[in-house]
């Protein structure tokens, strides 16, 4: 998709109940899960690597494939996240806090389902140890998740139209 005058990326515009909301792009979407996954990638392998002795090249290929499939999950989360916002009339980059916890929260939720029984056989552990492991990424995963939404919707703000620009003094 084309940037507009100002070099947004998201040019994508709804017209549901809300009015004329603009939302992120595919290509902005995109961007999002690269370097979402990217920075995270870089950080946890050498992590998880030291932690549980294992081989850095075998806990990278592991940290790759979770990471297209959580690339895979994200757009498609973030995408039907955003209309839940837009259907109930706010706009996704200007979520509260509340609303920003339960979509990081969520995220985690869907991609443990998604990630758990491949971790159990790669790493040739059992449910219990899968999980607590799951359990005790997750968590760091969540704050990095909270942090990196609220940091990429300030680096890249979304432009709405004048008119649903509303000063909440």
């Amino acid at each position: 998709m084309a940037k507009d005058m100002t070099g947004n990326m998201a040019a994508h515009t709804t017209s549901k109940m809300a009015g004329n909301i603009v939302i992120r792009s595919g290509l902005d979407r995109l961007r999002y899960a690269l370097l979402f996954e990217a920075i995270l990638l870089g950080c946890s392998t050498a992590v998880m690597a030291f932690i549980l002795q294992r081989d850095l090249l075998e806990m990278g290929y592991l940290a790759l494939i979770i990471s297209l499939i959580a690339m895979l999950t994200n757009y498609c989360y973030n995408y039907a996240y955003d209309y839940i916002d837009i259907s109930r009339g706010r706009i996704p980059t200007e979520r509260t806090l509340t609303h920003r916890i339960y979509h990081a929260l969520g995220f985690e939720l869907l991609l443990l389902l998604f990630t758990l029984p491949l971790i159990m056989w790669w790493l040739d552990m059992s449910f219990i140890n899968t999980l607590l492991l799951d359990i005790g990424m997750m968590a760091a995963v969540v704050v990095y998740t909270f942090l990196f939404g609220l940091g990429y919707d300030r680096v890249f703000p979304v432009k709405q139209p004048a008119q649903l620009i509303i000063n909440e003094a």
